[in-house]
């Protein structure tokens, strides 16, 4: 076993390595290539993959979509063992190797993607190393962002050099299809991968379609906020569940910086943890920390409740935000596009920007600041209490500010947007 392990571990070292010298991955892939045209049949399956590897966004909403609807493609999850709760149906999904699998595993997982006609993936790196080993030809591969970005990427982040600029130039060309909500979006995706924007269709958010953001107004969010507090281990009696207001608190990753090892709350002004939670008690509120799931913070925090009312609310334990978002009252980020798609509901919208100048030079944002924040700002943890406090008078003021916003940013409504996306497969299916 440990010589299979190590084995294993030094093989996929080398693939890596291959992988980045060109010239020497070309060497090796190209048997595969030609094993791939001339032995391998492609079955009539789509394969799914979610964001981080998890059961969730946009792939996992065009997936039920794929089941409910019996497309004549059958739709076929790459699953991570941790969400196998969602699966009854073992036909449905194909589970992925573990970091410690040999290379067979790797190998199957390989001749898997070989055989499907379409890859959905939500990232742009998602199975990259195993889709250009093979026949670019033969399978449509399908990008559904996992969210509308407000920071630049790709060819157009300011943290990137030249290197890292053109390997994201290159990978991104294996995309046959790409969804967006706006021209404006359209343009900025294509120019960020230097994609054809022929490319990009506006297509809608798959994942609105099936999981609508109800606001809390029935029993279904007691029963949800039940299952969120068991799983976290809290005992339930000690709040008022009805009436409790939920803040979630929803950072990007800072990927320009490095040796970053905080929780982004503790970087604004003033961060007194006894304070913070003595008010939210007070309140009957409960901040729900989610840190970027790339940031890998969460995996740094010994305990899911840092105090009562404050507790670690990770992508680890709770893949699929969408499954909860109806509960939340308070969305608190900075430069996630987390806060977009509830522009015109009833959500109150705030802003923790302590970095906002630095972010603006080192990594960039695709528009004027003044547009893309409709929601009070603030910097410090005074500030915070204080919006907490007075947030239903002071939304009033940002109301426009958010509809034009909505507006430039979502053309397409996210009703009907899996029937789009299915519809635009076929046609590149056709071609």
């Amino acid at each position: 076993m440990i010589i299979n392990n190590f084995l294993s571990t030094t093989i996929k070292k080398l693939i890596n390595y291959l992988y980045k010298n060109k010239f020497l991955f070309f060497i090796i892939a190209f048997p595969v290539k030609l094993f791939d045209i001339l032995f391998i049949k492609t079955h009539n399956e789509i394969l799914f993959y979610g964001y981080m590897g998890r059961y969730s966004g946009n792939a996992a909403s065009l997936f039920r979509y794929c089941v409910s609807e019996k497309y004549k493609l059958k739709p076929i999850w790459l699953l991570d063992n941790k969400d196998l709760v969602y699966f009854e149906n073992k036909l449905n999904y194909f589970q992925l190797p573990k970091k410690n699998s040999n290379i067979f595993t790797h190998i199957n997982l390989l001749f898997k993607i070989a055989k499907a006609k379409v890859i959905v993936i939500t990232s742009v790196g998602d199975l990259s190393i195993y889709c250009s080993l093979l026949y670019k030809k033969k399978r449509i591969e399908v990008l559904l962002p996992h969210g509308t970005t407000i920071k630049t990427g790709g060819v157009m982040a300011k943290h990137l050099n030249k290197k890292q600029k053109k390997i994201w130039s290159t990978i991104s060309k294996r995309f046959d299809l790409v969804s967006v909500s706006s021209r404006i979006e359209k343009y900025l995706v294509s120019s960020s991968l230097n994609l054809d924007p022929d490319k990009v269709k506006i297509l809608g958010i798959q994942r609105r379609e099936f999981l609508k953001n109800n606001l809390k107004n029935n029993n279904n969010s007691v029963n949800q906020l039940e299952k969120i507090f068991s799983k976290l281990k809290i005992e339930k009696t000690n709040f008022d569940l009805k009436n409790l207001t939920l803040v979630l608190y929803a950072p990007t990753h800072r990927d320009h910086l490095q040796n970053h090892n905080k929780t982004l709350l503790e970087n604004i002004d003033g961060y007194n943890l006894e304070q913070l939670n003595l008010f939210l008690k007070e309140n009957n509120m409960f901040l729900l920390l989610r840190e970027h799931a790339v940031s890998k913070l969460d995996l740094n925090l010994k305990n899911d409740i840092f105090d009562t009312n404050v507790i670690n609310f990770s992508h680890e334990k709770f893949p699929d935000l969408e499954e909860f978002i109806s509960l939340v009252d308070v969305i608190i980020t900075d430069y996630s596009g987390i806060y977009l798609e509830h522009l015109l509901n009833k959500k109150s919208l705030a802003f923790a920007l302590f970095d906002l100048d630095e972010y603006e030079n080192k990594r960039g944002l695709v528009l004027p600041k003044e547009v893309l924040f409709p929601g009070y700002i603030f910097k410090s943890q005074k500030d915070f209490i204080y919006y907490l406090k007075n947030r239903s008078t002071i939304d009033v003021s940002y109301i426009h500010k958010r509809k034009y916003l909505n507006s430039i940013l979502f053309e397409k409504s996210p009703d009907g947007a899996c029937s789009r996306t299915m519809e635009e497969i076929n046609r590149n299916l056709d071609c």
